[in-house]
């Protein structure tokens, strides 16, 4: 069975033969790796972005690859925030909010997308991902959420204080944010991706009640989804932290796979989906695969798919966000290793 293949069935909640793997975007990793910055990955040739995350692909021997991973601000930068990709081994930042209020947001014009260069390259870094692995590996394409893009847009703690001064205006604000989301994966999924995401950090069980998360949250991730609709294979929630109060309601979202943090009980998690979603994770990616040694790591792997009970189908190894660049190669090819073997 092909990795495309063996993801697919995962995510339709199918036994496998062995555990599907892959990391979470990565794309910080994958360039650090050669001592560059996420800009740099826009300003080489889409070919030779494309040949790093083929390269990478086959060191860590994953089953999905994450197209324009860690680039997720591209799509504010499209949109006219200041922004800034250009630091090895860091993640993308937003220098400062590009809204002053949050009826600023109407002013937004969405049909700069795909006008910017950044996502230009990557467009074609796609497209050549497509041509030379797209038969043998699932392409992802992720973003943010909602609820994440209109913090950043607007500053997180000023947008949170909305949930609760000005409900309506935090509504409004969704409505536009959740098309960037759409606007994003829709180009991308032309472009030969087949798998999509939504990294909603700022609706974490750490920061927002489960009232809050059904109120403003839900209603923005599942409007996502019905906008894309069929067309890619299938959809993934990713949030960090905490999300145990949500279980139960997630899959409503019409999310195919949820992506858990470390803090989430594998074992509850299989429970409270009852065969209604795919899961993934859930390492931690600080203390496990950057601090600990193969050997731990391998330690986790075997927890991880102990907790899932990984032979009933529907569970893949990730970790439970994205990894920092000084993770080893070594303690990738340790989470392989597990995900290779575990069931055989």
């Amino acid at each position: 069975m092909k990795p495309k293949e063996l993801f697919k069935a995962a995510l339709r909640l199918e036994p496998t033969p062995r555990v599907p793997m892959t990391l979470l975007s990565g794309g910080v990793w994958i360039y650090a790796q050669q001592g560059m910055s996420l800009q740099d990955s826009f300003d080489i040739t889409p070919e030779q972005s494309a040949r790093y995350t083929i390269n990478a692909q086959k060191q860590t021997r994953s089953d999905l690859v994450w197209c324009s991973a860690g680039c997720n601000n591209l799509v504010l930068r499209a949109v006219g925030a200041v922004t800034n990709f250009a630091k090895p081994g860091a993640s993308a930042t937003v220098e400062e909010p590009l809204l002053e209020t949050p009826a600023d947001i109407d002013k937004l014009d969405l049909d700069r997308i795909p006008e910017d260069p950044g996502i230009q390259a990557m467009l074609e870094s796609t497209r050549i991902l497509k041509r030379e692995i797209g038969d043998e590996v699932m392409l992802g394409i992720s973003q943010w959420g909602p609820m994440t893009l209109a913090g950043l847009l607007l500053g997180t703690d000023v947008f949170m204080k909305l949930l609760i001064k000005d409900k309506a205006a935090a509504h409004a604000m969704l409505e536009v944010t959740t098309l960037l989301v759409y606007r994003y994966w829709d180009l991308f999924l032309d472009a030969g991706a087949e798998y999509i995401s939504q990294a909603e950090p700022s609706a974490s069980g750490d920061m927002i009640s489960k009232r809050q998360f059904e109120a403003y949250a839900m209603p923005y991730l599942t409007k996502t989804f019905e906008l894309i609709g069929d067309k890619p294979f299938a959809k993934q929630i990713h949030i960090c932290g905490d999300t145990s109060k949500f279980l139960d309601i997630i899959p409503d979202t019409g999310a195919d796979s949820l992506s858990l943090d470390y803090k989430v009980n594998l074992t509850q998690a299989r429970e409270a989906f009852d065969n209604r979603i795919a899961f993934l994770g859930h390492m931690d990616p600080v203390a496990v695969m950057a601090l600990s040694t193969p050997e731990q790591v391998r330690e986790d792997c075997l927890r991880c798919c102990r907790d899932a009970q990984a032979e009933k189908g529907g569970y893949l190894m990730m970790p439970g966000c994205d990894i920092p660049p000084t993770v080893p190669l070594a303690n990738i090819e340790a989470m392989a290793d597990v995900a290779y073997t575990y069931l055989s």
